[in-house]
């Protein structure tokens, strides 16, 4: 993947699944799907593709969301793919049935895409309901990348996960905790990049949600990017951790599956395998600082690495404590960046403006005060593989029952297709005008500026588009 401190890429990844739906009271309302699928005849190191897909019923038969589709088979770990994603089912029995999909996004990365790097996908699935909340998936699909010679069929399995029946007007999948934080990796001697130069320390800002499964195990889901070593290194992790309860302390196993690449890491088909052993603080009635030391390495590629992270963790569920409400909005929409002389690295690049699918999840700390986790990809504008991710504070104004004005201050790196991002950390400032249509969602309309903070980079103004859905969390 391009330069990007991907800190908001977990927080959209994790409730990109139809937070977006208007729909109130409808049963097994969430769902997951996950799988590979290999493309047939391949033309470039990216022989197979993993899916996640997380969307909200609609309808009984319709889901929308998102979806991210990364690197998991060939020589290509660090190519990702983001955007918008639906799915179509069609029962054909008590347990059998089709799903229809499609998808479209962009994305690029491992030199494998060039020009716009939009991705278009559609999909057709046989579907066995195994359980009540599980079905497996016989997959098959067209799918086509501008801007890289892929434009055929690829076959797969898959696994869907549907969260029971919900009957509670605007239900959201409560999750446990949340963490922001650093991870050092240190690779062991001798391991060598793509390029064949030595690996060098990479250090990695991200963010994870956390949901328990039983008083002592929670599943996690998380993603982080480099912040130094690997300009334009990122990944994407899913694990388990066991807790172990000691006085007010408590002590943790976990272990993750994942995916990622870029920045010259030799991450092969990009999968990655991680352990870890840690400790976790209180420090307050609502946040715990956590510390673990473990291992990384790549399933197929040379990468190997010993780790250290230290989290800033938000519970929301703490034993002992009152329950209380949390108040989030997800937003999801395209941007537009107007490009100017000394935007491209190259300057052949003549695109007047690039397109950016974007997503973001506020968490409301106050009345008025959020903290915000903002993440775009390319889908247009020959600018292959360009990427952004920031965080940052913003404050919303109410003007009215249906109006209200928020202003933002991001901060955090971009990079990637050629865009002279001057060594990566941008900064931000933003305003967005949201119009209430229905109980559930507004429409926003959002204008504002970025800026390379170190040397005369890009310093584009924003345009966007989309929609904004505010839920509340129950704890």
């Amino acid at each position: 993947m391009t330069q990007t401190d991907n800190v908001a890429v977990a927080f959209a990844l994790a409730f990109s699944a139809g937070l977006g739906a208007v729909s109130a009271a409808n049963a097994q309302t969430f769902e997951v799907e996950t799988g590979i699928e290999m493309l047939q005849s391949p033309n470039t190191t990216i022989e197979g593709l993993h899916r996640l897909y997380i969307g909200r019923r609609v309808s009984p038969t319709f889901s929308v969301g998102q979806g991210i589709y990364s690197a998991a088979a060939g020589d290509a770990g660090g190519a990702f793919f983001w955007g918008f994603e639906g799915v179509a089912h069609l029962p054909l029995s008590s347990r059998f049935g089709l799903s229809f999909s499609g998808f479209a996004g962009g994305g690029g990365g491992a030199a494998q895409v060039n020009g716009d790097g939009t991705m278009l996908r559609a999909g057709i699935a046989l579907d066995y309901q195994l359980s009540r909340d599980w079905d497996v998936q016989l997959t098959t699909s067209w799918i086509r990348i501008s801007g890289a010679p892929i434009d055929g069929p690829a076959y797969g399995l898959g696994l869907r996960y549907r969260f029971g029946d919900r009957a509670t007007p605007g239900w959201a999948p409560e999750f446990d905790a949340i963490t922001l934080g650093a991870t050092y990796m240190q690779a062991a001697s001798g391991t060598r990049t793509r390029s064949g130069s030595a690996q060098p320390a990479i250090a990695l800002v991200g963010a994870q949600v956390l949901f328990d499964v039983s008083e002592r195990t929670q599943l996690s889901f998380g993603a982080a990017g480099a912040a130094d070593g690997a300009q334009g290194y990122m990944q994407i992790m899913a694990g388990a951790r066991q807790r172990f309860a000691l006085n007010s302390l408590s002590f943790f196993a976990e272990g993750g599956l994942g995916f990622g690449g870029g920045g010259d890491v030799d991450t092969g088909n990009g999968v990655l395998l991680r352990a870890a052993l840690g400790i976790s603080v209180p420090v307050s009635r609502a946040f715990d600082l956590e510390l673990a030391v473990g291992a990384q390495g790549a399933a197929s590629g040379d990468y190997r690495a010993s780790t250290v992270a230290l989290n800033l963790t938000r519970v929301f569920n703490r034993p002992g404590q009152a329950a209380t409400d949390q108040r989030w909005a997800f937003s999801s929409g395209i941007s537009v960046q107007q490009t100017h002389a000394g935007y491209f690295q190259n300057p052949a690049n003549t695109s007047n403006a690039v397109f950016m699918q974007e997503s973001a999840l506020d968490y409301f700390v106050g009345q008025s005060l959020y903290v915000t986790g903002n993440a775009q990809t390319t889908v247009g504008g020959g600018a292959a593989g360009y990427a952004i991710g920031m965080m940052g504070l913003g404050y919303e104004f109410t003007l009215s029952d249906r109006w209200s004005l928020s202003v933002e201050g991001l901060l955090g790196a971009a990079g990637g297709g050629g865009v002279n991002a001057a060594g990566g950390i941008i900064g931000g400032l933003r305003a967005e005008l949201d119009y209430r249509v229905g109980e559930a969602w507004r429409l926003s309309l959002g204008v504002g500026q970025l800026t390379a903070l170190r040397g005369n980079g890009m310093s584009p103004t924003t345009l966007t588009l989309g929609a904004k859905i505010p839920f509340t969390t129950h704890r």
